[in-house]
């Protein structure tokens, strides 16, 4: 049975590059043998999601409040838009993993 993992990921609008960051880390874990999901919101939304729902850590692409985290990891995921910083992401993303 393999490991379920639940990010929510973060843009300004909360719709098209939270949703390609989305579908990257979601790739990138299922290829690792992660059961992953999830969920893409806007900064504002983001405390709300977080208090209601379990996520094991939160990609972002635009800026938010880190005091809106709760104790939720966060990872910055631009370079999954631009291509630069992939591999130093998909490193801290693994690291926040084998953390929890």
């Amino acid at each position: 049975m393999s490991r379920e993992i639940n990010v929510l990921t973060v843009c300004g609008s909360g719709i098209v590059t939270s949703s390609m960051i989305a579908n990257q880390i979601v790739e990138m874990l299922e290829d690792e043998g992660y059961d992953a999901h999830a969920q893409e919101a806007n900064p504002s939304e983001m405390e709300n999601f977080l208090m209601r729902q379990h996520f094991d850590f939160v990609a972002y692409a635009s800026p938010i409040d880190e005091d809106d985290l709760n104790g939720v990891p966060a990872i910055p995921a631009i370079g999954l838009i631009t291509g630069a910083g992939k591999e130093e992401f998909k490193e801290k993303m693994f690291e926040i993993i084998k953390s929890i």
